[in-house]
């Protein structure tokens, strides 16, 4: 018995135009897609903005929550024991002290390119020998999840510290990687690296003045005066995050001397205090000392504040009203020729207490006060996953396929939803049968059909 395929005519005039145009505008709407979906390949690549984000040509017709979000492309950077990082201001390097609490397994911190505003300077350690014409510091600085990123599910307590030494021996190298980056751009305007040539110059000084007052009281004592003097001091924690209005932020943080140990080798006398031993609990800072540490101390906590992008009004930086409150200007005179005036204060406000030559090289009042370009955030660089186009080949075959495979399985579906709505309403229309043909005279045709059930 011989078998074929029944077909007969769509009822319906227009459906044939109307199919085929359809159909062209669906083939044109999926190469569009296609084109978007089928035509990048997804490649790795590095970039310093943890947020990155990519822009096409199609985002115009994507929905707001289809685009792009920022930190979607960047993977995080993890961080553990040990391991060194710097701020984008690039004034101290820190290293990684203690992950108190971390966020990435049960030792590591993921970093994933938040502003350093809940991180704040908390204690400083200085060391000051006259005999090795070293002063060491050593500062340490507090990070911690707000409410919000806790309730986020990022929970973290991170504790860094940076530590250099100031000494005018030429074999001590300098080791602040913001006077460094400065230095080598001395040919260039200051301005351009205002931060780093402030930091030095502060920093200098401020180490000037310890050293000559330390050095000129042995002097004037005969060797007895202490030549070794140690000392640590505490800060009340005060992140950006409380905002410039906080008493913290706004009053010039009192000395907050916490321990302290004095020696003379000379004498072998050693003086010790320490707030939390009630046998040493009386201070031995005194009013010839005072006041260097107190700058020194000034000069730390204003420079790592500036750092991690605190923009209080009681940094001197950036608030050069305060200086006076902030510096001590003078020192009491020992003797005839011990400095009264410090070069710190002297060089800040350019007053000509000294020569031209110590307070105009480095210019500091045409350098402040200084600005802070934006949030702080830690410098790095992280691995992402970036679209790229195709080469012109591979993304034409690329693009065909999918189209051709969509369009296939759509052209499919919509004929055989067509075909059942025509058997719905035409419940006859291919049913097997035979016909009866005759002619009448007017040249028509008259069909009879006789059909088998």
């Amino acid at each position: 018995m011989l078998e074929y395929p029944i077909t007969r005519a769509y009822p319906w005039p227009l459906f044939a135009p109307v199919a085929f145009g359809g159909a062209f505008i669906v083939l044109v709407f999926l190469t569009v897609i296609n084109v978007a979906l089928a035509g990048y390949d997804i490649v790795p690549g590095f970039d310093s903005n943890f947020n990155v984000t990519q822009s096409h040509w199609y985002d115009r017709f994507l929905p707001s929550v289809a685009l792009t979000k920022p930190g979607s492309l960047c993977d995080p950077r993890l961080l553990g024991l040990g391991d060194t990082i710097t701020t984008n201001n690039t004034l101290f390097q820190y290293t990684i002290a203690a992950i108190d609490i971390p966020n990435a397994g049960d030792s590591g911190f993921s970093y994933q390119g938040w502003t350093l505003d809940n991180c704040d300077i908390t204690s400083l350690y200085v060391n000051g020998n006259a005999q090795t014409f070293v002063i060491d510091f050593t500062a340490v600085v507090f990070c911690k999840a707000d409410a919000l990123e806790i309730a986020q599910g990022n929970n973290y307590q991170v504790t860094a510290r940076a530590d250099w030494s100031e000494s005018t021996l030429p074999g001590i190298y300098g080791q602040l990687l913001g006077v460094q980056k400065a230095l080598k751009n001395t040919q260039v305007n200051k301005s351009m690296d205002a931060p780093g040539f402030v930091l030095n110059a502060i920093t200098t000084t401020s180490a000037a003045d310890f050293a000559e007052r330390v050095f000129g009281l042995i002097d004037f004592t005969n060797g007895s005066f202490p030549s070794i003097i140690s000392f640590a001091a505490q800060f009340p924690w005060c992140p950006a995050s409380l905002g410039p209005d906080a008493p913290c932020a706004a009053q010039v943080p009192p000395l907050n001397i916490t321990s302290m140990f004095e020696f003379s080798p000379t004498t072998g006398n050693a003086s010790q205090y320490d707030a939390t031993i009630p046998t040493l609990s009386t201070p031995i800072i005194d009013i010839d000392t005072s006041g260097i540490i107190s700058n020194a101390v000034q000069v730390v906590y204003a420079a790592v504040r500036f750092d991690l992008g605190n923009r209080s009004p009681n940094n001197f930086l950036l608030n050069t009203s305060i200086i006076p409150d902030a510096i001590v200007r003078s020192f009491p005179q020992n003797a005839s020729y011990m400095q009264t005036e410090s070069y710190l204060y002297s060089v800040l406000v350019n007053d000509s207490y000294y020569s031209s030559t110590v307070t105009t090289a480095y210019d500091i009042p045409g350098l402040l006060p200084l600005t802070l370009p934006g949030p702080a955030l830690l410098d790095g660089v992280y691995l992402c996953r970036f679209q790229r186009a195709k080469s012109p080949g591979t993304g034409f075959i690329a693009v065909l396929v999918a189209t051709l495979s969509m369009f296939t399985a759509a052209w499919g579906r919509f004929l055989g939803i067509t075909e059942s709505t025509v058997k719905r309403r035409y419940p006859d229309a291919n049913t097997c049968g035979h016909q009866e043909v005759n002619t009448v005279e007017n040249g028509g045709i008259e069909e009879k059909e006789r059909f088998i059930d």
